[in-house]
């Protein structure tokens, strides 16, 4: 009888500690989707309100308008999310948004690695501490008054491009063109 019951206890025992086991394993979110999730609501939030400064000012008031405050939202919608939020590029209007010698390398790959279609890939690097998911910026037509060639930005606003950033290399882009990245990053 005694042996009955210890054999009893050894299976529920075995049956308590694999469902406890497997269930408290936690799947590996998908950072992906989140990164998607985050960055879409950056350009939608950014686009709105610089579409609101051109409405009212045109492109002399969405530049310094974006001059002082579109890191500052950017890092702010990050720590909503905790994560480590960054747009990035190789031709920066604001310095700090240049990419690292490592980040110039991923921009490259995902620059190179655009489909027929014109749509370039997310890039996602995973190391010990953090997952950071990579979100190519295309430039739209909207991103032509800043951001086309000389010829398409009107004389004002190359004027208050060259007030607020005198350093710019954010010009000259195509329809279509990496622009840049967000960085996504994700503590683990």
């Amino acid at each position: 009888m005694i042996e009955v019951k210890a054999l009893v206890f050894r299976i529920f025992f075995l049956l308590v500690f694999f469902s406890f086991g497997f269930g408290c394993q936690s799947k590996t979110p998908d950072y992906e989707s989140i990164a998607i999730t985050i960055t879409n609501e950056a350009k939608t939030n950014l686009i709105h309100k610089l579409n609101s400064k051109i409405a009212e000012g045109g492109t002399e008031q969405a530049v310094p308008f974006c001059k002082l405050n579109a890191i500052g939202f950017t890092n702010g919608l990050g720590q909503k999310h905790g994560v480590s939020l960054r747009r990035i590029t190789n031709k920066p209007r604001n310095q700090s948004n240049l990419l690292s010698a490592n980040e110039e390398k991923i921009f490259l790959e995902v620059e190179k690695l655009k489909t027929y279609e014109g749509v370039f890939p997310n890039k996602s690097i995973t190391s010990d501490d953090s997952v950071i998911v990579y979100i190519p910026i295309p430039v739209m037509g909207f991103c032509l008054q800043c951001h086309g060639n000389s010829n398409e930005i009107q004389k004002s606003t190359k004027q208050i491009l060259n007030q607020e950033y005198p350093n710019d290399k954010a010009i000259g882009y195509k329809v279509g063109e990496l622009r840049g990245l967000f960085s996504v990053k994700f503590p683990r």
